[in-house]
């Protein structure tokens, strides 16, 4: 596709609407994305991150344990925090294929042998004294885990996906707008899921929901009677 195709991504309006997570997972099975194509969503989808924070990823930066996968994003874009890594369960429905990208990312690894000093010397048969070397071996760091995804695919994934209007910068309002819509959430857990500093940025992706509206409406209700 090229590039520049998607010059706005509010071409449509900014979407604003949350999509159930039902809703979601159903119209990605109907997709019938490729593996890779699946797991960099589900990346965006459950990190609320933008799309460059998802496929700028080395193996490096995940960590497998028996029950999580652990993501470390490093310092966010545009000046954001260096936030700690993040934790999705591996029960999370899609986080399989992510992880699957991970191993095979470990498997396009490369090592280079170079040979070093080790500070010691010998002395040849000549009698005269060289320098002790090792071999040793360095993997390379630029391993992708989502090697054939950058700006323009990231597009056409969120839009097979979501449908034409929606664009990748979507997600991260999705996910910081559900996290946000739990009564105990806070600043500082936005903040540390999204490495946003300034309040008024984060304002920016809030969403909207009518279910969420609609228990606003009721909270208020408790105190309104037509009893006088």
């Amino acid at each position: 596709m090229p590039r520049g195709m998607y010059p706005n991504k509010y071409e449509y309006g900014k979407q604003q609407d949350l999509i159930p997570f039902d809703t979601v997972k159903k119209r990605v099975v109907e997709a019938k994305l490729s593996e890779e194509s699946e797991g960099f969503f589900w990346l965006l989808y459950y990190c609320s991150i933008r799309k460059s924070e998802a496929y700028e990823r080395v193996a490096e930066d995940f960590k497998i344990t028996e029950s999580h996968l652990i993501v470390d994003f490093h310092q966010r874009k545009k000046h954001g925090a260096e936030v700690d890594p993040l934790e999705l369960p591996l029960t999370w429905y899609g986080v399989d294929k992510i992880v699957k990208q991970i191993e095979k990312a470990k498997l396009r690894a490369k090592t280079i042998f170079t040979s070093e000093p080790t500070g010691k010397t010998r002395l040849t048969k000549k009698g005269k004294e060289v320098p002790i070397k090792k071999r040793v071996g360095k993997r390379v760091r630029a391993h992708w885990v989502f090697p054939n995804i950058q700006s323009t695919k990231a597009w056409e994934i969120v839009k097979k996906v979501l449908g034409k209007k929606h664009y990748p910068h979507y997600l991260r309002l999705l996910g910081l707008s559900e996290i946000g819509s739990d009564p105990t959430a806070s600043i500082l857990r936005l903040k540390s899921v999204s490495g946003i500093k300034s309040i008024t940025a984060l304002n920016a992706y809030l969403g909207k929901s009518k279910e969420e509206a609609k228990k606003g409406l009721e909270f208020r209700g408790r105190k309104f009677s037509t009893e006088w």
